[in-house]
């Protein structure tokens, strides 16, 4: 959109700037006339200033009311699957205490949840970690001299990696080796490195990659006799020098032990992966899996903040003084919309519910004050996420529940809100062959699996989705939540394609584009006129500097004599 400021004043400047033979300033006339014109132009473009007031105010209440959509958004779920949800609320966190005042449990042990973990308390005790193989091989006085050896040498380490023959010249010394080697690691599981032993001892050295496997060189019957000659095995199979063995780690939960071949465990409790950092045998370690409820309360903080940026703007617009009128910043000051707004939150934000304790804004201590601004008082917010997490988080999330597994509440993104029994009827293929609630099968549409509320009925807006094959009666409870409903309701004013304010601001772009045409207009026309003026002006001195001249010449002729 482009913008035309207003200006004070107009100027016309004229091609043809006469003057001489009267006293008349015809510039000025020009200029006057000119002037007079434009004078509608400034109060159009006066006009303009304030339209585009109203489009700077309503652009920025497009960006709060989205704001605070997107706070509500974060306490609220949609209708799906839990293991698919990724809302505040099925946040997990977890929580580490030693039984020995002296140890640091995040020393021995780390714990990462995740969403699908259950709320629970587990007791740990980490016996032994689990160690990568390390073998040492014979000493060599440098790393450059070649080991006159000949032939293949198998390496492998574990059941998640395949062996290969590395080859083996006689000209490769312990280093060109110990890079043979590796070029194969991420098959094999086995890496090599050169230990210094002194100034003139140098130890090839092989490390399993993953812990708790054994190195092997016999695989499949393979050759052994070059792992001899470098000092790894004995004649008989047995290991020559290791240097660390291939432990598992062993710990145990709530008195039972558990053997992995790794410290990183994450198949023992569902949705938590464990870090087994120290052995401390003896020592037990406390896990606790709670609901993030720190997390919910800075969500909840979030909200309360971008519902206060919003009621800040309101106040700035609705802002009038007895005998003075309304003040200069309120632009939407008597505006339609912003009081539909305003009425669509405070409505939102008096939601309440059937819970039995924490059913409103006001039982988690979240209250407005004199200024209609919301105010937390922490303490009451923190004892509600900690005793009542679940019926906190009902309050302000859509929730769909259903008594049969068959059957899921998969959208509800409509105005109801409640229980109902829905009879779906199905037949000997278990295809659905009709839905009803007390006796009415035309309040849901059957397509395929889905059971999709009728447009204009009760549930519109609600689908379920059916995966039984019989025929079954099931309750079906639907809670929209505060910011659920919240969500839904700001949609209407904050939609980019045909939102309220969207629709509004095109109006306004319009009415600036109409402006701005007018303005262009009237100044080509006092621009035509002036021009115009200034030509009449001229033409009239021409023929004054022609009388001029004829009255000279007849001066001339019979005298000064009048």
């Amino acid at each position: 959109m482009s913008t035309i400021n207003s200006t004070s004043s107009s100027s016309y400047a004229s091609s043809s700037y006469v003057s001489g033979l009267t006293d008349i300033d015809t510039a000025e006339l020009v200029q006057d006339a000119y002037d007079t014109k434009m004078e509608v132009a400034d109060l159009v473009e006066a006009e303009i200033d304030e339209v585009e007031l109203e489009v700077a105010a309503f652009e920025d209440l497009q960006t709060l009311l989205e704001t605070l959509e997107d706070a509500a958004e974060v306490l609220t779920s949609e209708a799906e699957l839990d293991s698919s949800r990724d809302d505040v609320w099925v946040g997990k966190a977890a929580y580490l205490s030693s039984s020995d005042a002296n140890t640091d449990a995040s020393d021995v042990v780390g714990v990462l949840v995740d969403d699908t973990a259950s709320v629970g308390s587990y007791t740990l005790e980490v016996k032994q970690l689990a160690a990568a193989h390390k073998l040492g091989g014979n000493t060599n006085a440098d790393t450059t001299t070649g080991q006159s050896l000949s032939g293949t040498i198998s390496l492998v380490a574990g059941d998640d990696h395949e062996a290969v023959d590395v080859e083996i010249t006689e000209d490769m010394s312990i280093a060109d080796i110990a890079e043979a080697i590796n070029e194969a690691a991420t098959t094999t599981g086995v890496s090599a490195s050169v230990l210094k032993v002194s100034d003139d001892e140098y130890m090839l050295v092989l490390s399993a990659v993953d812990t708790g496997q054994e190195i092997a060189f016999d695989t499949d019957g393979a050759d052994t006799s070059i792992a001899r000659s470098l000092g790894f095995v004995e004649a008989d199979g047995s290991y020559s020098n290791e240097l660390v063995t291939a432990d598992q780690a062993i710990f145990s939960i709530d008195g039972v032990e558990v053997t992995r071949s790794s410290n990183t465990v994450d198949d023992v409790i569902d949705g938590v992966t464990l870090y087994l950092y120290a052995e401390e045998e003896g020592t037990e370690i406390t896990l606790e899996v709670e609901d993030d409820a720190n997390s919910a309360y800075s969500a909840i903080e979030e909200f309360v903040a971008a519902y206060n940026e919003l009621r800040s703007f309101i106040i700035t617009h609705q802002a009038y003084e007895v005998g003075e009128g309304a003040d200069e910043d309120a632009v939407l000051f008597g505006d339609s919309l912003l009081s539909s707004v305003s009425s669509a939150v405070y409505d939102g934000l008096s939601f309440t519910n059937g819970g039995d304790t924490y059913a409103s804004l006001a039982s988690l201590g979240i209250t407005l004050d004199d200024s209609n601004y919301l105010v937390i008082d922490s303490a009451v917010l923190e004892e509600a996420l900690v005793t009542g997490f679940d019926e906190v988080a009902a309050l302000f999330s859509f929730s769909g529940n259903t008594d049969s597994e068959d059957l899921l509440v998969s959208e509800a993104n409509g105005s109801y809100s409640g229980t109902f029994t829905i009879d779906i009827a199905t037949d000997a293929d278990g295809n659905i062959t009709s839905a009803s609630v007390d006796g009415d099968d035309s309040l849901f549409t059957v397509s395929d699996n889905k059971l999709i509320g009728t447009a204009g009925g009760e549930y519109e807006g609600v689908t379920l989705f059916f995966g039984g094959d019989t025929s079954q009666s099931v309750e079906v409870t639907v809670t929209n939540g505060l910011a659920y409903d919240l969500t839904n309701s700001l949609d209407r004013y904050t939609n980019s394609s045909d939102g309220l304010i969207a629709n509004r601001l095109e109006r306004l772009e319009e009415q600036v584009d109409d402006l701005e045409d007018d303005v262009e207009d009237i100044t080509e026309d006092a621009t035509k006129y002036a021009a115009e003026l200034t030509e009449r002006y001229s033409a009239i001195e021409a023929e004054l500097y022609q009388l001029q001249l004829l009255r000279e010449q007849l001066e001339a002729l019979w005298g000064d004599d009048d």
